[in-house]
């Protein structure tokens, strides 16, 4: 899984490289990574006893406090706003004009750059981080009337499945098929059309709600954040802070589409880091059970070219159902603990309440594969800027004269991948906890109804540490 809005959602074809890892040789870590991942999973094990014997006491962590920041007035406010949205418009466009006049090497055209790092990780973790920017500063307020309601209702039935169809879509795109500034280009043009045609249909609001892929992506990233703006009937606008990921407590999933959204976003992360590994590799390329070998009459590393558009479908079919095996293993976990418990609850009642503990995984999961991106290639765009197309400039006396000098300390990042993937887990622990605690009559009958679920994120700590260990063990 390897993000600027819809029209944003135009700029989604990324270089192939910026989904992948950061490491590219072995790496020695100070202990073998066997012991990191029985650390992590002894840190979530005793999280979850220490939640167990707080009991109810554990609502207490969702306390948040008032930031002593400067009050902004609405106009501050809406001036932000418009000027954020005006640049996201003007980038846009920037990106889709250099890419169809600039150069076609992704290294030097600014398009690509701009839209895969920038925009699409910098714009995510930013939400991670401060909220919900995206929300208001979409390019999309200049092009319709302001509150467009759009020609008709919009459909309860068809949810969120339009994002989900274009995130999956692109992903597919940027995994598996080679990406240029010129085919970025269009595939912007497109998107944006699509998208703006959404909005026409069905009004702003409601497909920034449902429609837009990256608005719906950020949202989830935003739900995470630990820093809220909030409106005051001064008409001033204040900031809070919390525990990072305790505001997902109130998101609700109310339609499938918005679980397929986030089980795809965990999915497609874990499936691109997955097929990093060796045993991805060998489980095609070497064909243990003789499959290929028979149908083709050769082994398939030998007729490389024949094979490699199977490999390929192979690979997009194996993408699209991921979320499926994430669906069927957590409502495997979810039912195995209301027979515990011999609950009556519905599995489409457990889903909607215990999925957005979920999230927590799915964003660190996303973060520990890419942020380091944006300390390597993120730095070109300074150079970018003064030769946006590629073409020699030299505007701005940054442009760039040859490969980037930051190369990020292997053993360093492995380590604040460990952090992170616990940090997500542990989280995901007490979100579920403090659901438990709202459906169950008792804190013992909760802690008996999560004892699968603790199993299931020790399998997720430990498989999701071993897949991004595999690059460094060369």
């Amino acid at each position: 899984m390897k993000c600027v809005p819809t029209g944003a959602g135009l700029l989604m074809a990324a270089p192939a490289s910026a989904w992948a890892h950061a490491f590219g040789e072995p790496v020695q870590l100070p202990m073998p990574y066997g012991l990191y991942i029985l650390g992590s999973v002894a840190a979530l094990v005793l999280s979850f006893l220490l939640l167990a014997l707080a009991g109810r006491y554990s609502t207490h962590l969702r306390a948040h406090g008032q930031l002593p920041f400067p009050a902004w007035p609405n106009a501050w406010v809406n001036g932000a706003r418009a000027s954020g949205s005006l640049l996201c418009l003007g980038a846009l466009v920037f990106c889709i004009v250099t890419g169809l006049l600039g150069s076609n090497d992704s290294h030097r055209n600014f398009n690509m750059t701009f839209f895969w790092i920038v925009f699409i990780l910098g714009g995510a973790y930013s939400a991670m981080l401060i909220g919900d920017w995206y929300k208001h500063q979409h390019p999309w307020r200049f092009l319709l009337p302001k509150n467009w309601a759009g020609l008709f209702s919009y459909p309860r039935w068809l949810g969120h499945w339009p994002a989900l169809l274009q995130l999956a879509a692109l992903v597919s795109i940027e995994l598996f098929f080679h990406s240029s500034p010129r085919k970025l280009a269009l595939l912007l043009i497109a998107l944006g059309a699509l998208n703006l045609g959404g909005m026409v249909l069905w009004g702003t609001r409601r497909w920034l709600q449902r429609g837009e892929p990256f608005a719906v992506l950020f949202r989830i990233f935003a739900a995470c954040a630990p820093l809220r703006r909030i409106a005051c009937t001064d008409g001033r606008h204040r900031w809070r802070v919390s525990l990072p990921f305790s505001d997902l407590r109130h998101l609700r999933l109310w339609h499938p589409a918005q679980c397929m959204f986030v089980l795809f976003l965990l999915s497609s992360t874990a499936f691109d880091g997955l097929r990093e590994t060796q045993l991805y590799f060998n489980l095609f390329w070497q064909d243990p059970f003789g499959i290929l070998t028979s149908a083709f009459g050769q082994h398939p590393l030998k007729i490389y070219p024949q094979v490699r558009p199977f490999f390929v479908a192979w690979e997009i079919v194996l993408l699209i159902i991921s979320p499926l095996f994430y669906l069927l293993l957590f409502m495997a976990f979810l039912a195995l603990g209301r027979c515990i418990t011999g609950g009556g609850q519905t599995m489409g009642l457990l889903m909607r309440r215990y999925l957005p503990s979920l999230v927590p995984i799915a964003v660190v999961y996303h973060v520990t594969h890419y942020y380091t991106l944006l300390f390597s290639q993120g730095l070109k765009i300074r150079g970018l800027v003064s030769d946006p197309f590629g073409w020699g400039w030299n505007v701005f006396g940054t442009a760039i004269t040859g490969r980037l000098p930051w190369l990020p300390d292997m053993a360093n990042i492995w380590s604040s991948q460990v952090i992170l993937i616990l940090i997500g887990h542990i989280a995901a622990v007490w979100l579920a906890h403090q659901e438990a605690l709202k459906l169950e009559c008792t804190t013992g009958r909760a802690t008996l109804s999560q004892l699968p679920m603790l199993v299931l994120m020790v399998v997720f700590t430990s498989v999701g540490l071993w897949v991004l260990a595999q690059p460094l063990q060369g």
